[in-house]
This record gives structure tokens, C-alpha cells and sequence, in this order.
């Protein structure tokens, strides 16, 4: 044939595969379309065989430089986040508002051990974005992908198993997606479903791609006999399906024919990470949703009839598990920080221990001791280690609350006798006296609960939080003491707790409490610390409020309810309404979206803008202040923000510089602060190494609520109940008094129910 003839048909043939991939034509040049158009269908007159003279042919000119897409950003207007995972396997459907603002659909993959950007995903392009991780279906020739606006995506649940559905239109055809992770595979299963919704035949051709992110992948095999696609290269990836009628070069397809009106067709693929086909394909897939369903199954369980409420719950509860390696590494921002704080990981194993999986708060804590704790008990903050002055002290205490936490959620005190050396070092820790003068326990540097330093305007003195979180750790950590026989270690520590508590509340001059409010920080000398002031306001990043306000106040700070939280002061006491009074300044101080900032925005190094997490530190206080108001109002405010819908929130809501700050990603602490909302307050289930005490406090818009909860090894079911009179308690049918609204049990041996009214 004519080497003309031969070019024009490729140009054809392109533009027909650019079509059925739903790619835009004008990545090619259309006169060169037009003309194979002309010549394929006999209507066009073939071009010469001799080519242009050089320099004859005029190529129009890209209006602009090449840019990276979309896709790139993690914090695009409208863009949310569905996670998948199982510790093995990590991945994040991607919603968005528009085309210009991202792949609607988009799916990025991770390993949970490797920390990365977005851009250092798995199937991301960095031309393309996520384009190529889109399952396409074409229908009578013309191609269709999932569009903003015309898609749903949703959360559901079939089997007790988070899944992620999609639901969208190629022309006439129904198109629903459903996604999961099988829960000991490190492999995200795939299932569509295509159903001919017209009354007419459709001829339907569906497929979907592996095509590996070009930074990390530089091998590619094509398994003809076995019809599988592998990248190979920083891991292996594996795509396959049992349902593939053919294969491409990177393309599985499903030829599903001439679909006649109401008929349907459903297909499965399979992608892995580092597991081979046949590995995958020795256990059948029905076995592999059955272990799911009975990993889920045996996590808490708990419905409160309000679909908001429940949602967060649920969402926080399989994200976690997403976001946390079997091996308990657990990155403190996703695509932001790639860095590991004991204070997040802290934090995440109590919130899963709560939630019935020892099994992630076991790993958490295991690599915390493991590589996190130096061999002076010092804790490590950003992956690092920090020099006695800008030590986070606050984490010692967490981490021996987080330890207790898991001892008395499970009875198990294995972990602790594994590393009760190391445990006894972190505890000791803080009582050195670089930190801590002995005459009144309170510990001493020049570093805050947020990271600010020195340069930043913090004075050498005492932080609220080093001083709360240490007073509880180390009481918990007397706890765990006497049960291991060190009584001098016991005495030793509830000593040095019992200290420092009567002088953060009391002490005349260095308590933490200013005009019967908790207060942020006291300089050394006594005085209290409400101003920043930086030693260069124009090193600190431009724009910023610490950069351009001439005075920048730290407090409020919404850390300093988490003595309210935890139970260190009369929640309805004047003190504790003092302080929840003080944080109402810090919503909606420069933005207009709701939400609580961190602290006053005046000494805010980063952008202003509403945090998450920080939102639930004072939701948490509220509820057990009986400020129902508040409560709603954060929880419904979590609801309505972006990351709302799919459960995935970003650090905070507010424009962010780069360089120098890292991109906005997201923050697994969040997840864990609303599993101990719902777990540690409303429900109320406070646990001993001995004994069972549940304190659900109802909240309004929740009269009622379900739970089965795993505790101690045994199952208990839970039912709480508003009191129309009488506050009591049945425990299995039996009638059974509260006091304080608080019920206290020996911890069953089995399976037990118990019904509440409160």
C-alpha cells in the first residue's frame, strides 16, 4: 500500500481511538483528520506522494507553556477524596466540581508504607493527571468516561464492607462502579455493572487502563496468554480480570456486543500491588469478601439515626484503616507532611482501640516504641528527634495515655511488658530537670503545642498542653506500674502527676489558669504569654498574619480545652464555661466558611482558615459541657465543608503559599478525634484494666442510639435511650441503677447486653 495511504490510516485510526477513549480531537491537527476522514471514505483525493518542501508547512503555535494538570493539586475548589485501604493497599477516589479543577473519578493508588505526593502516586500522569485511571465505556462508537455533574459517587456499605460507588450514564446505558479493598490484599477490587436503559439495541465496548505514573514505574509487560498488564519498576502493579475478552498494550477490554434494551453485563478487575495474579487467584474472590466482611463485622458498630452523624463515624472508621500500614507507619498528613509524629500516631491508636481494632493500635503503638522513642525516652516529632528546647513534651504523656488506652480497651498488657524498658524511659523523660523544676513539676522549654519555636515569639516557659497531657500520662503510667510490680517507678510517677496537677491549676503564680480561664502559656517569670512576637516578621512566610499584623495574639488556643475533654475539671464548672466562652472567638475569625481556627489567626503562620481537628477539640469540650449548640454546629459544619461528602478533610480550609509551606493534604488525626467523639463521649464507654463504666451523654438531635461495641475480648451490645422520667439501666433484663448517669460493671466474660436510659 502507499506509504501516504499507510499514514493517513494511522492518522484515522488515532483519531477514532482518541474518540472511543473520549480524549479532545484537538490533539491532533484537525486538517490532518479531515483529510484521512476524506481518503478512508473514497471522498477525499489522495496527497502526493513527494512531501512538502522544507520549510513549506506552517504549524500553528501553542498559545502557552506546558503546565502540570490539574490533578496536581490536592486542595482544588470542589475536590474531595473517597479512601480505600486495608493497611496493605491505599487508595483515594477523586471527586470534582469541574473539569478545569480535576478528574472527576480519578483514582490514585499508594502503598501505606511509602509516603509521597499526589504527583508520586501510582497512576498518576503528569501530563494527564488521573485521566488514565478512568474505566471508559463506548456505545455505538462514541466513548464516555464519568463527568462533574452528571456522576454520583457515594459511600455504601454492602455486607458491612466500605465501598465506593459510582453512578453514571454512557448515553443510554446505566453505568454503576463499585469499589473495595479485600481486607488481606494488598489489591483494590473493581466490579461494573452496564445495563441498556434504552429501548433500542446498544453496541457496548468497555475498558480500562494500567498505565503506571512514568516517575516510578520504567517496565511494562503485556501477558497475552493470561490476558494481565503489570508495571514494574518502584513496586509491581497488576491489573487483570477474569472477565477480559481481549487485551492491548494497556488496555483490558470488555467486547459486551450488541446489548439488547434492559440487558446487563458486569465485569471485575482486579489491580495489586506487589501480588501477582496467581498469588491474588489463590484464595476465590468469594472467600476474600467473607474475611472482609468479618474483619468489618467484628469492628464497633454504632448507629445513632441521624445520617449525618452516623456517616462521620463510619467514614472515620475505614479511613483509618486505610491510612495506617500493617506495619503502624502512618504518614501525619496524606501528600502533605510525609513525615510520622508520636503525637498523630497517639492519637490514632486510641481512637482505634475504641473502635475495636486493637489490631491497628497495636501496630501504631509497636512502631512507636520501635523507631520513634530514642534510647533516652525523648519522642520523635516530623521523623526527627529535637534538642531539649524544642522537644514536643506533650507527646510523652500521649503516648502513655494511648498505651493505657489500649490496655484497658483489650486486657491485654503483652505490648506493655514488651517494652516496659522503653516505657519506663519515656515516663522518666520529662522529669528531667532540664525540663522540669522539682519544687513545682511544671515543665519548661520554648516550644509551643503547634510547632511555633523561638523565631516564632514563643519565651521560654510552660505550655498548657506539655503540662495536661504529662499529667495524665504519667498517672496512667502509675497505673500500669502497680500492675507490673514497680511500685518505686509508681510511686515515683504519681507523685511527680499529683505535683504538677496541683500546680497547673492552682499554683499562685505559674497555674495555667488567668482570670478563671484556662490560658495557653506563662512565661517563665509567671506572666501570661497572649503575644507573638517573631524576631524577623519578614522571615516568616509572606502574606501570612505573623508576617504582615503588627501584633499577633496566640491566645485563645483551642488546645487549652482539653483539660474539659479529658476530665482534669468539672465540665459544667465556671472554669470550663469560661474557656469554651474564650474559644467562640476563634470562629469565623478571617473567613467566612464556619469552622474553629487552631488559635487567634493574628499569630497564625500559615494561612487563616478553619481546622478540622482542631473544630473537634472543642466539639468534644462542648458535649461535655451540655453546650448542644456547638456540638451540632461542628458536626454539621464537618458535614458541609469540602471533604464533608466523601469523609476526607483537609488540615484546614484556607489558601496555602508554595513553596515554602508543603500543599495541603490530608490529616488522619481528624478521623481519630471523631471515633473518640462518638466513642469516649457520646456513647460514654470508659473502660478500666478492671472494671466497664459507660457515661453516654445524648446530645440534641439524638434521642436514641445502637451499638456493639468489643471490649476486653467480649461483644456488648448497647442501647442508650433518652429517659422520658427515670434514669436507669438493664443489663441482661435486669433493672439496674446509675448514679450520675454513669453505669460501672465488672467486665463480662461473654456476650452481654445492656440498655440505658439516660
Amino acid at each position: 500500500m502507499d506509504s501516504s495511504f499507510r499514514r493517513r490510516d494511522f492518522l484515522k485510526y488515532s483519531a477514532a481511538a482518541a474518540a472511543a477513549a473520549g480524549l479532545p480531537l484537538n490533539l491532533m491537527n484537525a486538517g490532518q483528520i479531515a483529510a484521512a476522514d476524506a481518503v478512508q471514505s473514497g471522498n477525499g483525493t489522495p496527497a502526493t506522494k513527494e512531501p512538502p518542501a522544507s520549510g513549506t508547512t506552517a504549524y500553528p503555535r501553542v498559545p502557552h507553556d506546558q503546565k502540570m494538570n490539574a490533578d496536581f493539586q490536592s486542595n482544588n475548589d470542589g475536590t474531595e477524596y473517597y479512601f480505600l485501604g486495608n493497611g496493605l493497599i491505599t487508595a483515594a477516589l477523586q471527586t470534582t466540581q469541574s473539569a478545569d479543577t480535576g478528574t472527576q473519578c480519578g483514582l490514585l493508588l499508594m502503598s501505606p508504607e511509602h509516603f509521597g505526593r499526589k504527583a508520586s502516586t501510582f497512576l498518576f500522569h503528569p501530563e494527564r493527571g488521573l485521566q488514565n485511571s478512568l474505566f471508559n465505556v463506548v456505545v455505538n462508537s462514541s466513548g464516555y468516561t464519568p463527568k462533574p455533574g452528571t456522576s454520583k459517587v457515594s459511600w455504601a456499605y454492602p455486607e458491612s464492607i466500605p465501598t465506593v460507588v459510582i453512578e453514571w450514564h454512557a448515553d443510554a446505558c446505566a453505568v454503576r462502579e463499585e469499589l473495595y479493598c479485600p481486607i488481606n490484599e494488598p489489591a483494590l477490587v473493581r466490579t461494573v455493572a452496564i445495563r441498556n436503559t434504552s429501548n433500542a439495541p446498544a453496541k457496548v465496548l468497555a475498558y480500562c487502563s494500567l498505565y503506571p505514573n512514568l516517575m516510578l514505574f520504567d517496565e511494562y509487560t503485556v501477558d497475552r496468554t493470561h490476558k494481565t498488564l503489570s508495571a514494574n519498576g518502584f513496586t509491581d502493579m497488576y491489573m487483570f480480570s477474569p472477565d477480559t475478552t481481549r487485551i492491548g498494550d494497556r488496555q483490558l477490554y470488555f467486547d459486551c456486543g450488541e446489548m439488547a434494551p434492559g440487558a446487563s453485563v458486569t465485569m471485575t478487575i482486579v489491580l495489586t500491588i506487589g501480588r501477582t495474579r496467581e498469588e491474588f487467584q489463590k484464595t476465590p474472590i468469594e472467600e476474600l469478601r467473607k474475611e472482609t466482611t468479618a474483619y468489618w463485622s467484628s469492628a464497633a458498630q454504632l448507629h445513632t439515626k441521624n445520617e449525618l452523624y452516623d456517616h462521620l463515624f463510619r467514614v472515620s472508621q475505614s479511613s483509618l484503616r486505610a491510612a495506617v500500614a500493617r506495619s503502624g507507619k502512618m504518614d501525619g498528613g496524606i501528600w502533605q507532611y510525609n513525615l510520622e509524629w508520636v503525637r498523630d500516631q497517639s492519637m490514632v491508636a486510641s481512637a482505634c482501640a475504641m473502635m475495636g481494632r486493637a489490631d491497628i493500635a497495636e501496630s501504631l503503638l509497636r512502631r512507636i516504641l520501635t523507631h520513634s522513642i530514642d534510647d533516652q525516652g525523648g519522642t520523635v516529632d516530623a521523623s526527627r528527634t529535637r534538642p531539649p528546647e524544642t522537644m514536643e513534651l506533650d507527646q510523652n504523656g500521649e503516648l502513655l495515655y494511648a498505651l493505657w488506652i489500649h490496655w484497658a480497651w483489650t486486657g491485654s498488657d503483652a505490648l506493655i511488658r514488651e517494652y516496659w524498658k522503653k516505657i519506663q524511659l519515656l515516663a522518666d523523660y520529662v522529669l528531667k530537670p532540664v525540663y522540669r523544676d522539682p519544687a513545682i513539676g511544671l515543665l519548661k522549654n520554648s516550644r509551643e503545642y503547634w510547632e511555633r519555636d523561638a523565631s516564632f515569639g514563643v519565651k521560654d516557659g510552660y505550655e498548657l498542653t506539655y503540662q495536661m497531657w504529662n499529667i495524665i500520662g504519667l498517672g496512667k503510667a502509675a497505673e500500669i506500674a502497680d500492675a507490673m510490680k514497680e511500685s518505686e517507678s509508681a510511686q515515683r510517677w504519681r507523685g511527680a502527676s499529683a505535683l504538677m496537677k496541683s500546680s497547673f491549676l492552682s499554683h499562685p503564680i505559674l497555674s495555667l489558669v488567668h482570670e478563671n480561664r484556662f490560658i495557653k502559656r506563662r512565661n517563665a517569670d509567671g506572666t501570661p504569654q497572649f503575644t507573638f512576637e517573631p524576631k524577623n516578621r519578614k522571615s516568616m512566610p509572606p502574606g501570612m498574619p505573623l508576617n504582615v499584623e503588627t501584633v499577633s495574639y496566640c491566645d485563645p488556643d483551642s488546645a487549652s480545652v482539653l483539660p474539659i475533654v479529658l476530665d482534669m475539671v468539672d465540665p459544667k464548672g465556671t472554669l470550663a464555661a469560661n474557656t469554651l466562652k474564650s474559644m467562640e472567638l476563634l470562629w469565623n475569625q478571617q473567613w467566612t466558611i464556619g469552622g474553629y481556627g487552631r488559635y487567634h489567626v493574628s499569630s497564625e503562620g500559615d494561612s487563616p482558615g478553619p481546622w478540622p481537628f482542631a473544630t473537634m477539640f472543642i466539639a468534644r469540650a462542648s458535649l461535655e459541657a451540655g453546650n448542644d449548640e456547638q456540638v451540632v454546629r461542628a458536626l454539621e459544619w464537618l458535614g458541609a465543608v469540602k471533604g464533608g461528602a466523601s469523609g476526607a478533610w483537609l488540615e484546614f480550609y484556607g489558601d496555602r503559599p508554595v513553596p515554602p509551606l508543603p500543599p495541603v493534604g490530608i490529616v488522619v488525626w481528624t478521623w481519630a478525634e471523631i471515633v473518640m467523639f462518638f466513642m469516649h463521649h457520646v456513647l460514654g464507654v470508659r473502660p478500666s484494666p478492671t472494671q466497664l463504666v459507660l457515661r453516654p451523654k445524648l446530645f440534641k438531635g439524638i434521642d436514641a442510639l445502637d451499638a456493639v461495641i468489643p471490649v476486653h475480648g467480649a461483644v456488648i451490645g448497647i442501647t442508650v435511650r433518652r429517659a422520658a422520667k427515670d434514669t436507669y439501666a438493664l443489663v441482661d433484663g435486669t433493672k439496674t441503677p446509675l448514679k450520675d448517669g454513669t453505669l460501672t460493671l465488672a467486665f463480662p466474660v461473654s456476650a452481654r447486653s445492656i440498655e440505658m436510659f439516660v
